[in-house]
């Protein structure tokens, strides 16, 4: 097998990752290249740790850059020596990351109104057979602590789509360019009904138990979406004191 580019070297660190402990990424590299390339010698596996190591480093930290762009719960922490060391983040909501999987997809839109309504807007699960792409919607979304008032036609409107997705089964650009189209609609009927104003800010909103791909994030940044990931979602179940009742519920799938 040829030696990988530092790119896939990265993507093996992160994948090679188990503790919350801090280990230098020369360990874990190692580790992936001696799983990933078995017919290397100890040598030739040290000499391409020297050359990869800075650039696979590189590569890592732009990850955790991503993921606070995207708002995303990291993966890991990276800190910026030269000789680097890495983690996995302790707080991590992986178990209920794995529920979340296993709920109903009618019941993540709950899901989904349930997390808007805990963050103080009416909320409520749209989803039908011909819903036209739209699982969830929110009225009054304040932008100001709740602490402050605000009139309610400067809260914002969320309307959303739900992707109750497997893992690897990722969301694509182009699903998120048809969510735009049917959100825009939904935004003409709720102005046509007087559910808000002209100058009302509306959200539109694209979450998921799996994941983006590149492209759908980029798109994402660019048009002003606020799109989460399952592991986010989880960890807004979390700190919104939800966790139990999403638990129950991907208790009760048989």
């Amino acid at each position: 097998m040829p030696a990988p580019a530092s790119q896939i070297s990265a993507e093996w660190v992160r994948d090679e990752l188990e503790s919350i402990t801090w280990t230098p990424v020369r360990d874990v590299l190692l580790s992936a290249y001696r799983k990933k390339l078995p017919s290397y010698s100890e040598d030739q596996l040290s000499d391409l740790i020297e050359d990869r190591l800075r650039f696979v480093a590189e590569h890592l930290r732009n990850y955790a850059a991503e993921w606070i762009l995207d708002g995303s719960v990291p993966l890991f922490e990276i800190d910026n020596d030269p000789s680097p060391y890495i983690r996995l983040t302790s707080d991590l909501p992986s178990d209920l990351k794995s529920k979340l999987h296993r709920i109903d997809p009618s019941e993540f839109e709950r899901v989904c109104a349930s997390i808007l309504a805990a963050l103080g807007a009416t909320a409520r699960a749209k989803g039908q057979p011909n819903d036209g792409g739209i699982d969830f919607l929110a009225l009054h979304l304040s932008v100001v602590p709740t602490t402050l008032s605000i009139p309610l036609t400067c809260r914002a409107a969320v309307i959303g789509q739900a992707k109750r997705y497997k893992h690897g089964n990722v969301i694509s650009e182009t699903q998120l360019r048809e969510f735009v189209g049917a959100a825009t609609l939904e935004k003409h009927k709720l102005l046509r009904d007087g559910n808000i104003g002209p100058l009302s800010p509306v959200i539109f909103a694209f979450w998921t138990t799996s994941s983006f791909d590149q492209n759908a994030r980029r798109f994402a940044r660019d048009v002003g979406l606020w799109y989460m990931d399952g592991l986010t979602l989880a960890g807004y179940v979390t700190t919104l004191g939800l966790r139990e009742s999403v638990m129950a519920l991907a208790d009760e799938v048989v």
